[in-house]
C-alpha cells in the first residue's frame, strides 16, 4: 500500500506475482480508506503467471454492483449486511474450481458443488433476508425492466449520490484544525468512505464524544490493520464514516459540525 495515497502498490504486486504465485487474493475496495483496486487488471496479471485469483467485495458490494464475468476471478466474497441484509456470508466461485476443493464433508452429503459446501441445514433466514435485501434494492429503480438492469441503474445513481456527499464531508473535515484525512480525495476510484484523526485526540475519545451528540462513527483498525500500521495509527486507531443509501447531506453537515465541536 503507498502510504501517501492508500492505494494499492501495483509495482509491488507485479514483482510478488512469479511462476510459483499458486493465488492472488485481493480487495476490490478497501474498508478502511474507501479506495477502489482494478481488480479486472490484477486478475489477468495473476492468469498471466497460471495463479487464480480470490476478490474479497466485501466493501466493495455496498457501493457498487459487482460483475465476477467481467472481472474475470474465479472467488468473489462478500456479506449480505453490507448491503442492507441480514449476517450471512456469500462465495462465488467456477463451479469447476469448486468441485476440486478439499472441503469438509461428511459422506453422505452431495458431492457436487454449490452444495458440497452447503451440508447441513442451511441459513434460509439469511438467504431469505439476502434475497430481500436485493429486492429491496432493486426496488428504488422503477423502471420496468429486468432486477439485474435496475440493480445496475441503482447502483450507478447511488455512487452519483454518494460522490456528493463524500464532497460534502472531505471538505466539511478538511477545512477543520487538526484534522487529517487519509485516502484518496474525491474524484478519485474510491467508495464514499472516509478515515480520518483529529490531533491531541485519540479515535475511541472521538467517537465517544461524537456519539454523546447523536453522531455515531466507526474507530480502530476495522481490521484493517495493515492500513493502520502503515499510516502510523496502529495503537491509537483511526474514525471512519460512510455514506450509505439512507444517508442525506444534513446529517452529513452534523457530522463536520460534530468534529469542529471537538476542536
Amino acid at each position: 500500500m503507498r502510504r501517501e495515497d492508500g492505494c494499492l502498490d501495483e509495482e509491488d504486486v507485479a514483482r510478488k506475482l512469479t511462476p510459483e504465485t499458486r493465488l492472488l487474493a485481493v480487495g476490490a475496495a478497501s474498508n478502511a480508506l474507501g479506495t477502489i483496486n482494478d481488480v479486472a487488471r490484477l486478475v489477468k496479471q495473476a492468469h498471466a503467471v497460471g495463479a487464480l485469483a480470490f476478490v474479497d467485495g466485501v466493501h466493495y458490494a455496498s457501493h457498487h454492483m459487482a460483475d465476477v464475468r467481467a472481472w474475470n476471478c474465479d472467488f468473489f466474497a462478500c456479506s449480505a449486511y453490507k448491503f442492507y441484509g441480514p449476517h450471512v456470508g456469500v462465495l462465488w466461485g467456477r463451479r469447476e474450481l469448486l468441485e476440486k476443493l478439499d472441503a469438509p464433508r461428511l459422506e453422505p452429503a452431495p458431492s457436487q458443488a454449490p452444495d458440497r459446501l452447503e451440508t447441513g441445514t442451511l441459513n434460509h433466514e439469511g438467504i431469505v433476508g439476502a434475497a430481500a435485501a436485493i429486492d429491496f434494492l432493486a426496488s428504488l429503480s422503477v423502471a420496468d425492466v429486468p432486477r439485474r438492469e435496475r440493480l445496475g441503474r441503482v447502483s450507478q445513481c447511488l455512487q452519483q449520490r454518494g460522490a456528493v456527499l463524500l464532497r460534502q464531508l472531505w471538505d466539511g473535515l478538511r477545512a477543520i484544525p487538526g484534522v487529517e484525512l487519509y485516502g484518496l480525495p474525491p474524484g478519485g476510484d474510491r467508495t464514499p468512505t472516509v478515515s480520518f484523526t483529529l490531533a491531541g485526540r485519540d479515535a475511541r475519545d472521538v467517537a465517544t464524544a461524537l456519539a454523546a451528540r447523536g453522531i455515531f462513527v466507526s474507530h480502530g483498525d476495522f481490521y484493517a490493520s495493515t492500513v493502520a500500521r502503515v499510516l502510523g495509527h496502529e495503537r491509537d486507531g483511526l474514525v471512519r464514516a460512510g455514506c450509505a443509501a439512507y444517508t442525506t447531506a444534513e446529517e452529513v453537515e452534523r457530522l463536520v459540525e460534530g468534529v469542529r465541536g471537538l476542536v
